[in-house]
C-alpha cells in the first residue's frame, strides 16, 4: 500500500509543536489547529481521540524548551483542545437538535451511540492526553500529570457544555415526542446513516464564524491604536 506524501497526523504533530512554541496566545494557536484538524473528519470519539493523540504528542515536542514555562505551556494547550472540543460539543448539539426536530427518539440507536459517545467526550479527552502523554514519557511527563490532575478537579469546559446539551436534548426530545412529529422513513434513514458527517458539517460552519469574528476583532484593534 502506497504510503500518502503527506502524513496528516504528522502534520497536526508539527502544527501543533510550533503553537505550543509561540511566547504568547498559546491556548488560541493549539485550538485553531486541534479545531482545523477536527473540521477535516467526521465527528465520531474515534476521530477525535486520534486528534487530540496527535495534538498531544506535538505540545510535548513544542514545550520541551529548556527556560520556558513548561507548566504554562501545557496548561494554555490543554485549554485550548478544550475550547476546540466545545465546538465540537456545539456542533453535535445541533445535529442532535435537526434528529429530535424529525420526531427521533432515545430509542433510536444512532440517537442512543451519539449521545453515549457525547457523553464519554469529556473523560476520554482526559484519559487520551494521559495515555498519550505516559506513553511519551520524556522530561515533561511530571508536569503533564500535573496539569491534567488539576483538570480532572476543576473539570472542563467540554464537560460542562455536554452536562449541558444532555439535558437539553433530553428536554426537546421529550417535546418532540409529545409533538408526534415524524418524517418519511426515507429522510430519517439519510439522517441517521450521517450523523457523524453532519456533525462535522456544523462544525466547519461554527469554525468559520468563530474565525470571521477573530477577524473583525483584529480589525477593530488596529483602528484603535
Amino acid at each position: 500500500m502506497i504510503k500518502p506524501i503527506i502524513d496528516a497526523e504528522e502534520m497536526i504533530k508539527n502544527l501543533a509543536a510550533e503553537a505550543a512554541k509561540q511566547a504568547e496566545n498559546v491556548r488560541f494557536a493549539v485550538r485553531d489547529v486541534t479545531l482545523n484538524a477536527l473540521r477535516g473528519r467526521e465527528l465520531s470519539l474515534a476521530q477525535i481521540r486520534q486528534v487530540v493523540t496527535s495534538v498531544t504528542e506535538g505540545v510535548s515536542m513544542g514545550a520541551a524548551n529548556p527556560g520556558g514555562d513548561a507548566k504554562q505551556v501545557l496548561q494554555d494547550s490543554v485549554a485550548g483542545m478544550d475550547d476546540a472540543l466545545l465546538k465540537a460539543v456545539e456542533a453535535n448539539r445541533v445535529a442532535l437538535e435537526q434528529l429530535a426536530s424529525q420526531g427521533q427518539t432515545f430509542r433510536e440507536s444512532h440517537v442512543k451511540k451519539a449521545l453515549a459517545e457525547l457523553e464519554r467526550l469529556e473523560a476520554d479527552f482526559l484519559k487520551t492526553v494521559k495515555q498519550t502523554t505516559e506513553r511519551g514519557g520524556g522530561p515533561l511527563a511530571q508536569v503533564w500529570a500535573s496539569v491534567l490532575e488539576k483538570s480532572q478537579v476543576s473539570g472542563t469546559l467540554t464537560g460542562a457544555q455536554v452536562a449541558a446539551t444532555m439535558e437539553q436534548f433530553s428536554e426537546q426530545m421529550q417535546a418532540a415526542v409529545r409533538d408526534q412529529r415524524r418524517v418519511a422513513v426515507e429522510a430519517v434513514q439519510v439522517l441517521s446513516a450521517n450523523f457523524t458527517t453532519l456533525a462535522s458539517g456544523i462544525l466547519i460552519g461554527l469554525s468559520e464564524g468563530l474565525r470571521q469574528g477573530q477577524g473583525t476583532a483584529a480589525r477593530k484593534t488596529k483602528k484603535s491604536e
